[in-house]
């Protein structure tokens, strides 16, 4: 095959990644009432895994009850309280968002009978690790405003928010959008950021494995519409990652044609090298894929499969 990305339509510029513990911010913050069973559109939210009987973990029964990543994250946004429930917590990290506390005072406070720090890192998706000026400016800004005041580039090519506050949140996604930059999909068990060698050197075919890179992304985004109706107000006329126009309002499986309606069984990486400069090292991703060049032309691709989806900590028997 001929590779042809310009066949392809553009991919948005930003996104995200960074890995870090959640803490489930159960502890001294318990709800004295049950979540919600709605969502401002009237859709029922199904009752929680524990109590349905059905059969596979709860990791798997909170992403089909998640109505293809909405939750109840909408409501939990506006209720009022620091932490985020268990299913919603996540839900979000779909939507490149970890639930967090201060570890380093969490047993003091406890004991004094208080609730955790809490707080949110937010990872963005950057296919490629390419950002313009502009973007990056932008993030800058945010860092300080909303943030700690710090952005963490990680090994993915993504860049990182932390110690953000629940109030925070919906700010910080909506300006990012509003820049081009997406969180969607930079957590979670989906395709996560395409990585592809970033520096503008000559030769190797770098500035057209870019442009794939970016078109990889764009193809395995969950095409859910949720994601648009809880950050960007559902305007996805300019954001960084656009959804399909096709199906209902209500969540139906229809909706993520690719992911169906829990989504992968874990995180999957893909990954793009230049030919003699392994920069990214390609080898480590569940999928690497190097360029075959005839002159400074891509004329076909090798792919290489292997790599793991991820290793349980404390479980050796989980392939790493």
């Amino acid at each position: 095959m001929s590779p042809d990305p310009s066949s392809h339509p553009p991919a948005p510029r930003g996104r995200a990644s960074s890995d870090t513990t959640t803490s489930g911010l159960t502890g001294g913050a318990a709800r004295a009432t049950p979540p919600p069973t709605g969502d401002s559109t009237g859709a029922t939210v199904p009752p929680p895994a524990e109590q349905s009987g059905r059969p596979g973990s709860k990791v798997e029964h909170a992403k089909a009850d998640s109505r293809q990543l909405r939750s109840t994250i909408a409501e939990e946004l506006r209720n009022g309280e620091p932490v985020f429930s268990p299913q919603a917590a996540l839900t979000l990290k779909f939507h490149g968002t970890y639930s967090q506390d201060d570890r380093d005072t969490r047993s003091e406070r406890r004991a004094a009978g208080l609730g955790p720090d809490a707080f949110c890192m937010v990872r963005t998706g950057i296919p490629g690790g390419v950002l313009s000026a502009e973007q990056y400016l932008a993030m800058d800004k945010l860092a300080d405003t909303v943030g700690n005041g710090t952005l963490r580039v990680t090994t993915r090519q993504d860049i990182q928010f932390h110690r953000i506050a629940k109030a925070d949140l919906h700010e910080l996604i909506r300006t990012l959008n509003d820049n081009l930059v997406t969180t969607l999909a930079a957590c979670g068990d989906v395709v996560r950021n395409t990585t592809a060698c970033p520096a503008p050197l000559a030769g190797g075919a770098r500035a057209e494995l870019a442009a794939w890179a970016q078109v990889v992304s764009t193809h395995f985004k969950p095409k859910t519409r949720g994601y648009y109706e809880i950050w960007v107000d559902g305007d996805r006329a300019v954001t960084a990652s656009p959804a399909t126009d096709a199906g209902p309002t209500a969540a139906t499986p229809a909706e993520e044609p690719l992911y169906g309606g829990v989504y992968l069984p874990r995180k999957f990486k893909i990954g793009f090298s230049a030919p003699g400069d392994n920069c990214t090292d390609v080898l480590i991703n569940d999928v690497a894929v190097v360029p075959m060049l005839d002159g400074d032309a891509i004329r076909a691709f090798t792919l290489f499969v292997g790599g793991g989806m991820g290793k349980t900590h404390g479980k050796p028997e989980t392939y790493p």
